[in-house]
């Protein structure tokens, strides 16, 4: 037996505006309405990060003010613009009341004021960084190293004096517990370190240079090949770190665009108040199976089919977005139809039933066009299923 859909529980505990319908709304005293009965949901609801967002976002878009004068603004830090839900409100719907309007005009120099002293604070510390001296990659590493390299040292000096024995020594142990964590760069740098060390000791143990004899004739035979395997040792561990944090190096996987990013130039028409529709939110778009537009201008309307579906909304495949583009759909299977009378006829393309919208566009009667990709100021997002 078939499981029935059950209805999508809501993320949120207060009931979500109409987004929608509340585009459609028109005339100024209605507008006003509308937005004010938006803003419990958008205060109690939305993040501050988001609001964030949508604040400096409106600023740099929508608010024509003086470029110079933006960019103090936006050195505010986000607590500045975490308290007003007109900005994500106005995204939302399309429109902002004159009465909010202008009280945030009166916050912009409230905003300029702060801005010019962040901004110096910023100027003040970008300077004292320059006037530290600047430490090297390669200096910073070998500040790191002294220390276990040290600690190498102390133990040759043990072995020498015979206080320690070759089979005590676990310079791969050692290193692997040393803080901060020795990584394959600081361990060529410790191999380096001890090179010079490692040859004149392999030259003891040979003893056959007349030098080599006088400066250690304190050692037998025995000691001089335990003084080699102790650089041998340093040799492998570090040999063994270098080997093994190549191997298990991760690829750095590429940061994800957000929805928005992606679709933040797309063109599209808000609504059409002669025809009663409006367009769905173009994030929506992102990922699709099946998405559906129509044309005010050309009276078309038109259906994409994903070239890779993406069944269980993973957030993988479907259509994408580029620029003002719609990609990765079927062009085989993406067509699209003039509607005769729109007005009687686009009614069939509301609403969320997938079938209705693919028996309508099969009962036209028109030639059906391929779909290019391309979106305009007249094409209206009707629904992404």
């Amino acid at each position: 037996m078939a499981r029935r859909k059950t209805k999508a529980r809501s993320i949120y505990v207060t009931k979500e505006p109409d987004w929608k319908a509340l585009r459609l709304v028109e005339g100024v005293e209605e507008q006003k309405k509308a937005f004010d009965s938006c803003e419990y949901f958008t205060r109690t609801e939305i993040s501050s990060k988001k609001k964030v967002e949508a604040a400096k976002k409106w600023i740099k878009e929508n608010s024509e003010w003086d470029k110079d004068e933006i960019k103090i603004i936006l050195a505010n830090p986000d607590w500045a613009f975490s308290s007003s839900s007109a900005y994500f409100i106005f995204f939302k719907i399309g429109y902002m009341p004159e009465t909010t309007m202008n009280h945030l005009l009166k916050r912009k120099e409230e905003w300029i004021k702060r801005g010019r002293v962040c901004l110096k604070e910023k100027q003040e510390k970008a300077e004292l960084k320059k006037s530290k001296p600047v430490i090297s990659i390669q200096d910073r590493m070998k500040m790191q190293i002294n220390d276990i390299c040290a600690e190498f040292e102390y133990f040759i000096d043990q072995l020498i004096d015979g206080e320690k024995t070759v089979k005590q020594f676990d310079p791969y142990k050692m290193m692997m517990v040393y803080q901060p964590e020795i990584k394959g760069p600081h361990a060529k740098l410790i191999k380096q370190d001890f090179e010079k060390q490692y040859a004149e000791a392999q030259e003891v143990k040979a003893w056959k240079d007349a030098d080599i004899k006088e400066a250690y004739a304190h050692m037998d035979a025995k000691m001089r090949k335990a003084f080699v395997e102790v650089f041998e040792k340093i040799n492998t561990a570090c040999d063994t770190i270098i080997q093994t944090k190549a191997t298990t190096r991760r690829a750095r996987k590429p940061k994800a665009r957000s929805k928005e990013d992606i679709v933040k130039k797309m063109k599209y028409q808000i609504n059409d108040s002669e025809l009663g529709i409006a367009s769905i939110h173009p994030t929506e778009v992102v990922n699709a199976n099946e998405l559906w537009v129509y044309n005010t201008k050309t009276r078309k309307v038109g259906v994409y089919h994903a070239r890779n579906k993406d069944p269980r909304n993973m957030g993988r495949d479907g259509i994408t977005v580029k620029g003002t583009t719609i990609q990765d759909f079927c062009e085989e299977s993406s067509m699209q139809k003039t509607l005769r009378k729109p007005k009687e006829q686009i009614n069939n393309w509301t609403g969320k039933a997938k079938t209705k919208f693919a028996k309508a566009f099969e009962e036209l009667t028109t030639t059906g066009i391929k779909m290019n990709g391309r979106m305009n100021d007249n094409t209206i997002i009707l629904q992404a299923f």
